[in-house]
């Protein structure tokens, strides 16, 4: 439907919606001044031929006609204004929009504060008050979670309860309640206030001094809010347990704050009449804080009137309160967010009669956001009359813990005429599919775009757990028997621009360490650097003592002799220090076993938990490594147990995330001289180090033979991060190494790498992970493995086009202690094995076409040797005894060939894509769901309902153009449920249950584009028309903006070049005769992204500019290229994606694209990683 009304709007020439607007928007001549002097003159001359003849420019006669047709224009324009003001599509007026919106029963929304949260960070009392230590707490700060203070939770508590009820202290709340899983408890201080109990203070916010208060605060049905305000009453504040220790921003005491200021106001009614209003005067006045008192004899508030949230027509007698509540009142928004208070008309509710006193709030009607860094240090002084009847002073200083971005400014005319008839459809109640997709609409001006999707369940009972299938609101614990698994490596890149040396260390700290600190990069590092074998020094280790998963001890040589580690000697155990990974092999004649008692068992490891090696972390060392500690612990520390005489074997030096100030001065003098240079990593340091452009080589394959070399001859090829600039801009290269795990048929994963699951019984995150099973068959072998291998998931796996395949995962080796160092690097080669019988050791996927027309790949089974591997074609052999369509695997060739007995001869495809790994693998996927997130099992209908915020769609485009340089996040799912979910719970059907998703933007074009969607987009000038180069480039842009403008667009949609090149050319026509878009992605070819899907919770976006913009002569492979040359022959050999005859790489400049090797042909040759290398790269 989107699309039908995407192209209806922007394509269509003409449409019958375009015909009746310009009828109803059409000038009637008639009615202008020159239409009607013309049309008089022209009556007095038929008519009146003789008596009036002087039309002469001076005549009197001429004036009194102009007078007339002057005023005659006068009166058609103002007629024709005021019937336009009389419909609610034309109307401009405020004043008329809101009467005219009241017509359809719709409450136009006034101003929405901001609202939140302030945690309790310390508190002080003027009160002596004695701790269980005898220390006296009167005028002491105490912090909350304090790590210097062994007890601060119990001052902090006996502060507390000193101005709290004596019936009502720490731990027995006058209200329980759960706020979207959490425990929040209700407490109210004793306090000696008189008035209502607010507390003002001002901050700094985005540039401007802004009132706020903290209020009494209310927990109700789920949902905290303000306490209505009454004078006398106590401040009210809660306790929050998310069950992730008093560190979480969620757990201690909170007290509620508004942004505004409380103002009351005092009127009387003597003689009420029917449907009575009363008019505030007071501007700004927000759309929620608004109450209503009426008065007794002394001028105190005696009975609060209830609110009607909407007023139906110009009463507020339809309703849904209960009958007995007839002490009712609604408001009527007005110009500048004024209001009316409206009354009943005494049958279905009763009159006003008396003195009232109304309180209100004003807010700055403006969209901003408030950072934690925004509101703190705020103190408030709370008066309370001790238990000996003294007066004291409670003193809490309070602070934000997150951002608050739920400020609205008051809902525009444009809203309004989209909303009101909307909400007038659905009768302001939501039942049918078309009610849940406009009625979020109405809920708040902050939300821009909505879109909703059921999903139904049984309605059984709600103390079943109900799981989900999917993964996504629920755990799975799955077994499956076809498993795949394979590596990839491939080079990333993201550029970046810069001014002052501010942004170049910007640059390092936001993009080059997030780098460095990559799974990618760090399993690039484990795979392809040397290895480091010690066995030949005889270091055994010496067990002193022994904990859960820890072991002390030393390194001993043959003759048991204390051997020195880390600086102290110059021999391999010098890299033995806190990070390093060492490997211990067990005896001959022995091995490990892997259960509990961690011993040495005599015999072959052939049984189960029985393994051959094990890999620990170096935790700490002491000295030199030689001595005993004090209390008898050994000088080393390992993360696990490793009983005495196992012999170290191997080490691997620890990988350092951070980088030194000297490298970072040298990035900075490279970058501001305009060179080329890299970063490699060196292991005998354990440090980044620069390589100049003089002794860099990028063209050659990764190797650390010449690291570190200074000849200036350009030969150190072992950088890991290479800079490169056009001179305007940078790019960044990165090499990583990736390893994919897929199901073909059995298993679908979920993941979502932006939520991390805690687990507040270990304190640990809790991981995702794919374990292969041990029932497996060894490499090569007809022995099962002893031991399950486990894998953690690390990211969702994305293919050619950004769209998430369920089938495959990104895996990395699995870290159980979350300490960036791994479990053990070598799983990968235990599982495949890639140096015994190495052309058996290849998986391959085969290119196909989706239902959207869409190319891909995807596995297949090889085990009829569809596809045969030949280390090259000289041993293919005669071709005759080959059937027609047989497909070689080249390995030294690094293509694809196909037999063709009709011509006798080999020729390239592109069909086919080989990377070394293993199929048919049982194994074990485990996904973790949080606690907090489960389906109400009663409900009929589970509703999934999609938001797109008017905050996070100013920020993003803010993003986009440069004003703000960090990627805005799109609010929680617990944001949306907090602002809109007490709203929509009023007008959903009770029988639904809403889930709420956050809408995210999806880049596509530019360089802030993820690297998958990055393109240039090539245009070809019309040579007859004379234009200017950067006039349409903009115009380009301009169209493309246009294009992509949200209201084309739903979630979920699917972008068609061929669409947009439409619209581009019938808007930039004549001046413009083609357009294409080129991938920038070394492993894309022209057309990959001619088709592009978004999912169900992304929307698309340009994030093209005209430094994306190219213009060409004409359309050719030539021009189409971004770097290397036009593959037309075999014999380059690369690790590319595929191969093909006349292949065309499309990458320019590069920002955040990334390049694939997998072992299959290629048609550039500056590809870096090679198909079908070992993997370990030793």
């Amino acid at each position: 439907m989107s699309s039908t009304n995407r192209q209806n709007r922007l394509l269509l020439a003409e449409d019958w919606k375009k015909v009746y607007q310009s009828f109803r928007n059409a000038e009637f001549k008639s009615y202008d001044f020159d239409n009607l002097r013309r049309t008089m003159i022209n009556y007095l001359r038929q008519n009146y031929p003789e008596d009036f003849n002087d039309y002469i420019e001076s005549s009197e006669y001429l004036a009194l006609i102009d007078l007339i047709a002057f005023l005659g224009q006068n009166l058609a324009f103002r007629v024709d204004l005021n019937a336009r003001e009389n419909f609610l599509e034309l109307a401009e007026r405020r004043e008329s929009i809101l009467r005219l919106a009241r017509l359809l029963s719709y409450s136009p929304k006034r101003n929405q504060c901001a609202n939140g949260l302030l945690k309790f960070e310390s508190i002080a009392t003027s009160e002596d008050i004695v701790d269980s230590n005898g220390t006296n707490l009167a005028s002491q700060t105490i912090l909350w979670n304090d790590p210097s203070n062994i007890n601060w939770r119990e001052q902090f508590e006996k502060v507390l309860n000193a101005a709290l009820p004596v019936n009502s202290p720490v731990g027995k709340p006058i209200k329980k309640d759960n706020v979207e899983g959490i425990p929040t408890d209700q407490y109210r201080f004793d306090s000696s206030n008189s008035d209502v109990p607010v507390y003002t203070f001002s901050k700094n916010v985005d540039g401007k001094n802004m009132q706020f208060q903290v209020v009494s605060t209310n927990v109700e049905e789920g949902v905290i809010s303000e306490e209505a305000p009454l004078p006398g009453n106590n401040l009210a504040f809660l306790y929050r347990d998310d069950g992730r220790g008093p560190g979480s921003t969620n757990s201690g005491y909170f007290a509620h704050f508004r942004q505004g200021t409380l103002d009351q106001g005092t009127f009387n009614v003597d003689s009420p009449s029917t449907n009575q209003s009363i008019s505030l005067e007071a501007t700004n006045i927000n759309n929620t804080d608004l109450w209503l008192y009426k008065l007794n004899s002394i001028g105190a508030e005696e009975e609060a009137w209830t609110k009607v949230d909407s007023v139906e027509g110009n009463n507020i007698v339809y309703n849904s309160l209960r009958k007995s509540v007839r002490n009712i009142f609604g408001t009527l928004s007005k110009t500048q967010d004024k209001v009316d208070l409206i009354f009943s008309d005494g049958t279905f509710g009763n009159l006003p009669q008396g003195t009232f006193r109304v309180y209100y709030r004003t807010s700055i009607n403006d969209q901003y956001n408030i950072v934690p860094a925004d509101l703190v240090a705020i103190s408030v002084s709370i008066p309370y009359t001790s238990k000996t009847g003294n007066p004291e002073s409670l003193t809490i200083s309070l602070e934000l813990k997150y951002t608050v971005d739920n400020a609205t400014v008051s809902e525009t005319n444009a809203s309004i005429r989209q909303n009101a008839p909307s909400t007038y459809y659905t009768q302001n109640r939501m039942v049918t599919g078309e009610d849940y997709q406009v009625s979020p609409l109405s809920i708040s001006q902050e939300i821009i775009k909505t879109k909703s999707v059921n999903r139904t369940s049984s309605g059984i009972s709600r103390y079943y757990d109900l799981l989900d299938s999917t993964g996504k609101y629920s755990s799975t614990n799955l077994y499956g028997a076809d498993g795949i698994i394979y590596k990839d490596k491939f080079t990333e890149k993201t550029s970046f621009t810069f001014s002052t040396k501010t942004d170049v260390q910007g640059v390092i700290a936001n993009q080059i360490t997030p780098i460095l600190s990559q799974k990618q990069m760090l399993n690039y590092y484990l795979t392809n650097f040397p290895k480091t074998l010690v066995a030949d020094l005889g270091a055994k280790w010496s067990q002193k003592t022994t904990t859960t998963n820890q072991a002390t001890g030393s390194f001993v040589d043959v003759a048991n002799s204390p051997l020195q580690v880390g600086t102290f000697t110059s021999s391999a155990l010098k890299f033995i220090e806190p990070g390093t990974l060492l490997k211990f092999v067990a005896p001959t004649g022995q091995h490990f076993m892997a259960d509990n008692s961690h011993k040495l068992m005599i015999g072959n490891a052939d049984h189960p938990n029985a393994i051959t090696y094990k890999w620990v972390k170096v935790v700490s060392v002491t000295g030199d490594g030689r001595t005993d500690n004090a209390d008898g612990t050994g000088p080393i520390i390992l993360n696990d147990i490793i009983p005495t005489n196992a012999v170290l074997s191997e080490l691997r030096p620890k990988f350092s995330k951070t980088l030194l100030s000297d490298v970072q001065s040298q990035i900075v003098d490279q970058v501001f001289a305009y060179k080329t240079f890299g970063l490699r990593y060196d292991v005998n340091l354990r440090q980044w180090r620069m390589i100049t452009q003089n002794n860099l080589d990028i063209t050659s394959e990764f190797s650390t033979g010449k690291t570190g070399d200074v000849t200036d001859q350009q030969l150190d090829s072992s950088w890991l991060l290479l800079f490169e600039t056009d001179g305007e801009k940078y790019t960044i290269t990165s090499r990583g190494q990736r390893y994919i795990f897929e199901s073909n048929e059995e298993i679908r994963f979920y993941y979502d790498s932006t939520s991390k699951i805690f687990d507040n019984r270990t304190g640990q995150i809790i991981k995702d992970k794919i374990s292969i099973l041990s029932i497996n068959r060894q490499p090569d072998s007809t022995n099962a493995f002893t031991v399950d291998y486990p894998w953690e998931i690390s990211k969702e796996y994305r293919d050619g086009d950004g769209y998430i395949d369920s089938k495959k995962v990104e895996i990395t080796f699995f870290d159980s202690d979350s300490d960036g160092v791994v479990d053990d690097p070598e799983t990968f080669v235990t599982l495949v094995d890639e140096t015994t019988n190495p052309l058996t050791k290849y998986i391959f996927q085969k290119k196909y076409t989706t239902s959207d027309g869409i190319e891909d790949y995807k596995y297949m089974d090889n085990s009829s040797n569809s596809v045969q591997i030949k280390q090259s074609e000289g041993v293919v052999g005669a071709l005759s005894q080959y059937t027609d369509g047989q497909v070689f695997y080249l390995v030294t060739e690094d293509v694809f060939k196909i037999y063709s007995s009709t011509a006798g001869t080999l020729a390239l495809t592109t069909d086919y894509k080989a990377y070394v790994g293993r199929d048919g693998l049982k194994f074990h996927y485990i996904h973790s769901a949080d606690d907090d997130s489960r389906i109400d099992p009663s409900s009929s209908n589970i509703i999934d309902t999609y938001l797109l915020t008017r905050t996070y769609d100013t920020n993003f485009r803010q993003y986009l153009n440069g004003t703000i340089t960090n990627k805005p996040l799109p609010p929680s799912s617990d944001n949306l449920f907090n602002n809109y979910g007490a709203e929509i719970n009023k007008i959903k059907s009770i029988s639904d249950d809403v889930i709420y998703h956050p809408v995210k933007y999806k880049v596509l074009f530019g360089e802030k584009a993820d690297a998958q969607v990055q393109a240039n987009i090539k245009i070809v000038k019309n040579p007859d028309q004379v234009v200017n180069d950067n006039d349409i480039k903009a115009r380009v842009i301009s169209a493309i903006n246009e294009y992509f403008a949200l209201e084309n667009w739903d979630f979920g949609d699917s972008f068609h070049f061929s669409e947009m090149a439409t619209y581009v050319m019938n808007q930039v026509a004549p001046d413009l005769v083609n357009i294409v878009i080129v991938p920038k992605q070394d492993s894309q070819g022209f057309g990959s992204l001619y088709e592009i899907k978004s999912e169900s919770d992304e929307v698309f976006i340009s994030g093209a500019t005209v430094d994306d913009v190219a213009i060409i002569d004409a359309i050719t492979a030539s021009k189409l290229k971004a770097s290397g040359n036009v593959v037309t022959t075999t014999t380059t050999t690369t690790s590319g994606v595929t191969s093909g005859s006349s292949y065309t790489s499309a990458t320019v400049s590069s920002t955040s694209s990334s390049s694939t090797s997998s072992s299959s042909s290629s048609s550039s040759s500056s590809s870096s990683g090679g198909g079908g290398s070992s993997g370990s790269g030793y």
